[in-house]
């Protein structure tokens, strides 16, 4: 007996359904992105773990979603969105519950990786959703999404450090999980009729013309510290440095956090707007993002030396967070580098070397604090942690200016 097979104006208004339950999936996985370890650092570090370990726990999330945007990115046109989306959402779901129930360091590192792979699936799988409900405004339509879903740092940050405090570290890291399965359970209970047959001939060609790109990887390097330095800034050692130097209360430097993943969400409207004002010139406004987030880092810098005061601080800190808003640009620069039947795999290889970057730069973070004692009362780390740290994100912001300067101009860039 086949199949029912449902109308198509049923499909439609279900794959809407599914799409606003994706949404929802995607802004709870963005607040995982900072969850651990700036949430629960000084928990964890109360456990006797090491601080590099506890940056990789950061980092295993990380990993786990760039890998995620090549080894379902290659196929997910072939899965179609709603499979993605039931794959990814039943791994988050899964990683984000069992994570904190765990003692043992190497499964914590596993579900963290779960966790994070699901994360980067889910997107995948609102993507491909988005592009077949609105194949004419996908852009617009991206935008909207990922500034929505850019907000859920900021449900990471104050609220779920007072839910910490209310209910315990664990309690607290399983409830976006089980907040998560209320619309995982709303796709799984209506999916039937509308997972398309898994269709066959994609191959890993497109992901060797990215490998081959001199151009892509100039952008990938350029955008490096922008997305390096402020995920490191807002998931593992900002909040800490405003208590550790400032002796600002968690819940303050919490807010502090929150005020710039609010700037980051917004700013995936401001970019466009400086675009405009550019004349379209993509490069200027990359070379222009790039040049304020290592203004940010040297004026960080320049505070710690001089010993200002927690306002100095937070001034790099919205210049750092300023240009992580560009990911649409950056995004809309890497489709046009090639022609229109590389333009999802250009967008995915993107965002993997930006995560890749992320997680890289909280694992060096973490080797560079461990090599620093801390307080035997107060688990602070020294000035000079802090310093050494920064030294490291101006290195890197040399390297990326340097590689946005060679990225083209692809304003006029006929595509094919």
């Amino acid at each position: 007996m086949s199949p029912k097979v449902l109308p198509p104006e049923v499909v439609r208004k279900r794959k809407m359904l599914f799409l606003f339950c994706g949404v929802l999936i995607l802004f709870i996985t963005s607040m995982a992105k900072v969850l651990v370890p700036a949430t629960i650092f000084e928990d964890l570090q109360r456990m006797g773990m090491d601080v590099d370990r506890i940056s990789s726990l950061g980092a295993a999330f990380l990993y786990s979603y760039a890998a995620s945007q090549l080894l379902i990115g290659c196929f997910s046109d072939r899965y179609g969105g709603v499979r993605v989306l039931l794959i990814g959402g039943s791994l988050f779901v899964t990683g984000t519950i069992i994570f904190p129930l765990l003692e043992n360091y190497y499964l914590m590192i596993l579900f963290r990786c779960l966790t994070g792979f699901g994360a980067g699936t889910i997107f995948l799988g609102v993507a491909k959703l988005l592009a077949d409900l609105f194949s004419a405004k996908f852009a617009m339509a991206l935008g909207v999404v990922l500034m929505f879903s850019y907000f859920g740092p900021t449900a990471g940050t104050v609220p779920m450090v007072k839910l910490v405090e209310a209910i315990g570290w664990r309690w607290a890291m399983i409830l976006p999980g089980a907040v998560a399965c209320v619309p995982l359970m709303t796709i799984i209970l209506f999916a039937k009729g509308t997972i398309i047959p898994v269709k066959r001939g994609q191959t890993l060609m497109p992901l060797l013309v990215m490998l081959r790109s001199r151009n892509l990887w100039f952008l990938c390097f350029g955008c490096a510290t922008v997305y390096g330095a402020y995920y490191a800034l807002v998931g593992q050692i900002g909040q800490k440095i405003f208590t550790d130097l400032y002796g600002l209360e968690p819940g303050r430097g919490a807010l502090c956090m929150m005020i710039l993943t609010i700037l980051v969400a917004v700013n995936n409207i401001v970019g466009n707007l400086l675009l405009k004002l550019c004349g379209n010139r993509r490069k200027m406004v990359i070379l222009t993002g790039v040049a304020v987030s290592f203004a940010g880092i040297l004026l960080a810098q320049y505070g710690f030396y001089a010993g200002c005061g927690w306002g100095l601080f937070m001034t790099s800190a919205v210049l750092i967070a300023f240009p992580a808003g560009f990911f649409p640009l950056f995004s809309t620069v890497a489709k046009e580098l090639f022609s229109n039947r590389y333009t999802a795999m250009a967008v995915a290889f993107l965002n993997f070397m930006a995560f890749v970057f992320i997680s890289a730069y909280q694992n060096i973070a973490g080797v560079i604090l461990k090599k620093y004692p801390t307080d035997a009362v107060t688990l602070a780390f020294p000035v000079t942690a802090y310093e050494a740290v920064y030294h490291f994100f101006i290195a890197g912001a040399v390297v990326s200016l340097i590689a946005a300067l060679l990225v083209p101009e692809t304003k006029d860039r006929v595509r094919e």
